[in-house]
């Protein structure tokens, strides 16, 4: 007669066999950290890019594709204003306002996506998300790039500007309703955009379809 003491044993033996076949599936589910951006872009893509117009698609391609960049320098814990300012200060003046205003009309829908997709990518490490923007948060970044794009457009040198100078182009950038004035903006960045010797044939390619965009477009 089998005794009892054996079913238990063969029973914790069976368990802990389960429990080391799930780890390895989790092990080779998980990513590797320099994945990351790929996954998250390609995650972007399938659940945007179908409801986007091909040029805001493409600018927000760039843009995903540059936050997530800079994001991954900061792992494993995002800070979506810290991250979306470094992201704007590198497109600075090539950018054209076009690209600006595109972004301005995405990207609370971008940080949503962030949200929900970030804390879920398969890491052994997760990732964590913080300090997410408000609309109000948002405007300001955005509006303080464009303003410091205008002054280094004068004076091509971020050290002789102020912050006071700063503060008086964004506030002639707002409407009184709060949102952006971006007729003001492109008055003030579209002079002083410029493009990068080395700047390849896609990326001119884009920022000429930027360009050809009127501002009512964007009503």
């Amino acid at each position: 007669m089998v005794k009892q003491g054996h079913y238990a044993k063969v029973s914790r033996q069976k368990k802990q066999r389960q429990l080391k076949q799930r780890h390895q599936v989790h092990e080779q589910r998980a990513l590797t950290p320099d994945a990351v951006v790929e996954f998250l872009q390609v995650r972007y893509h399938l659940t945007r890019a179908k409801r986007q117009r091909p040029v805001v698609r493409k600018t927000m391609q760039r843009f995903v594709a540059l936050w997530l960049t800079v994001a991954q320098k900061t792992s494993p814990n995002w800070s979506v204003m810290t991250v979306t300012k470094q992201t704007l200060q590198q497109f600075n003046r090539q950018l054209p306002w076009q690209g600006y205003a595109i972004i301005s009309q995405a990207v609370m829908d971008f940080q949503a996506f962030l949200v929900k997709e970030v804390p879920a990518v398969p890491l052994e490490r997760r990732l964590t998300l913080g300090d997410t923007m408000t609309e109000a948060d948002w405007k300001k970044l955005v509006t303080t790039q464009l303003a410091v794009n205008a002054l280094l457009g004068l004076v091509n040198d971020l050290s002789q500007i102020t912050n006071a100078q700063i503060a008086q182009l964004q506030a002639g950038l707002m409407h009184d309703d709060e949102t952006v004035d971006w007729s003001r903006a492109a008055n003030l960045v579209a002079p002083v955009t410029v493009m990068a010797p080395d700047t390849d044939a896609a990326t001119k390619t884009w920022y000429e379809q930027l360009e050809k965009l009127s501002l009512e477009y964007f009503d």
